[in-house]
């Protein structure tokens, strides 16, 4: 089953390969790609296992993919409480310039560079881990409890090594 190109738009500069996705009337969705129909959970499951959709109204033809992904969003935020109450009050209140200018200048930006920081810091702090579990002496002198730690980022002692309480 192949990928449809996306074409160049404002919002994606360069060739890109998406899932079509089509909206019925009864706000269904059609996967074109499986032939089959999904919910917004597995169309959070497609989008979070890396997989790029494109939402056309099966009708009109007309692009509904922002429309889609804000739905899939608000279903998200009815479980899991994502955005600040005082964060969507300062959105409402907000000039409808500033609040564009925000999310498409500054909150893409901001959040990817976040997602890049912490990958950055959960590599370094593995690394710190383990090079800490070659010197065990040196590692339970800097943290008291360095074992349990270990255990959490699931390094622990190499095979060859006896456990201290046999």
């Amino acid at each position: 089953m192949a990928r449809k190109k996306a074409k160049n738009d404002a919002d994606d500069p360069g060739q890109a390969e998406f899932i079509l996705i089509k909206r019925y009337g009864n706000r269904r969705l059609y996967n074109t790609e499986t032939s089959s129909y999904l919910n917004y959970q597995e169309l959070t499951k497609l989008i979070r296992d890396g997989h790029d959709v494109k939402v056309i109204d099966s009708r009109t033809k007309a692009d509904v993919t922002k429309s889609v992904l804000m739905q899939v969003i608000l279903e998200e935020e009815k479980n899991q409480n994502m955005l600040p109450v005082s964060f969507l009050l300062q959105l409402i209140r907000s000039r409808e310039s500033s609040a564009q200018d925000f999310f498409q200048n500054y909150l893409s930006s901001s959040f990817e560079a976040y997602l890049k920081t912490k990958e950055e810091f959960d590599r370094r702090f593995r690394g710190f881990l383990q090079m800490g579990s070659t010197a065990p002496e040196f590692w339970e002198k800097l943290v008291p409890g360095a074992d349990v730690v270990r255990q959490f980022w699931g390094i622990g002692k190499k095979e060859g090594e006896k456990k201290t309480n046999e």
